[in-house]
């Protein structure tokens, strides 16, 4: 064999030998070794809690950051939606134009959870002989939501969510909410009496339990032991029509934060009559074009409160998956533990 073939033939070896040595690469069974600092895996959206925290179990429940998804009920509101009871009458005075502000979140309840958010906003009525969800306008019945969250917390025993029951049906429909609640959540519920400020996730994850609900009535809550008052969440409506406004409330309410407590600011604009009206005129025609300038900002003010020294715990958003709140809140928690 001539020099020139021993040379052809050393140069193919040496190229099956890189190609496989990519490949292995890219099938992830070797390292990367281009000279680059080892990074930790992206956790999955759906077990970021259980993986944050893996080795903090000691961290009170009340000291985690968690996404939120305000009104995450609406995302079933369409055009032809029912007013819901208690509507404003500006949604019934714009007819279908309505739709498009009432709906907050495009995900069923299921699909933002596996999405990473870890606090769902909820408004409950009774329309029709059944229980729904509601936002304005009917959005869906509130069992096969439920249903949705139930195969979550089966699959995810160690991602606490924060149920918040923002708004409930009048007395004479609690009986058949605390037959539907229960009878679909309750093995997933969270019962511990103590305090919210003694709980930790190791406490909570030896429970094999995930869910906290928190009810606005009083009376309701006494029902079960699983039920929390919603005392226990200082909930933070800034009522703002632009973002310094916003910013400025949100600030005023994180520097006073009782950090005993579970806490919600919702990083969201509330539109007006007037908002609505002359929004449609200038082609700002529903609540996802409003917002837009809002979807950057959890990536650029939650590490800013951070750095003040501000605690936030829950940051609620609409159209979550629109915005960088879970990507911004996974940092969040993983900075604190360096």
């Amino acid at each position: 064999m001539s020099g020139d073939d021993m040379t052809v033939r050393a140069r193919r070896g040496r190229w099956v030998t890189c190609g496989l040595w990519l490949l292995a690469c890219l099938c992830g069974l070797l390292p990367p070794v281009w000279g680059q600092k080892e990074q930790r895996p992206s956790p999955d959206t759906a077990a970021w809690v259980g993986q944050v925290f893996r080795q903090r179990e000691d961290t009170r429940v009340v000291d985690l950051i968690l996404p939120g998804s305000h009104d995450a009920g609406s995302f079933a509101i369409t055009k032809e939606s029912k007013a819901a009871p208690g509507t404003p009458a500006a949604y019934t005075r714009f007819g279908s134009m309505a739709a498009g502000w009432a709906r907050t979140q495009e995900q069923d309840l299921e699909h933002q959870l596996r999405g990473g958010i870890r606090y769902l906003d909820l408004r409950i009525a009774h329309v029709d002989g059944q229980l729904v969800l509601v936002h304005g306008l009917v959005s869906c019945p509130l069992k096969g939501a439920l249903e949705g969250v139930r195969r979550f917390a089966r699959a995810h025993p160690r991602e606490l969510v924060l149920l918040d029951m923002q708004a409930m049906p009048g007395a004479a429909s609690h009986d058949g909410l605390d037959r539907l609640l229960f009878g679909t959540l309750g093995p997933h519920m969270v019962n511990m009496g103590s305090e919210v400020k003694t709980w930790t996730l190791s406490r909570i994850w030896k429970t094999k339990r995930s869910l906290v609900v928190l009810s606005r009535d009083g009376g309701f809550a006494k029902r079960r032991k699983a039920y929390r008052k919603r005392g226990d969440l200082d909930s933070v409506w800034a009522n703002a029509q632009d973002q310094e406004t916003l910013k400025k409330r949100l600030d005023g309410r994180l520097r006073r934060r009782d950090r005993d407590r579970f806490q919600c600011v919702y990083l969201t604009l509330t539109p007006t009559t007037n908002t609505i009206v002359t929004g449609t005129l200038r082609g700002v025609g529903d609540l996802a074009a409003f917002s837009e300038p809002l979807f950057r900002l959890p990536g650029e003010w939650i590490p800013e409160w951070i750095a003040a020294g501000l605690h936030p715990n829950v940051v609620a958003v609409d159209f979550y998956h629109r915005t960088d709140v879970v990507a911004a809140v996974i940092a969040a928690n993983r900075a604190r533990s360096r």
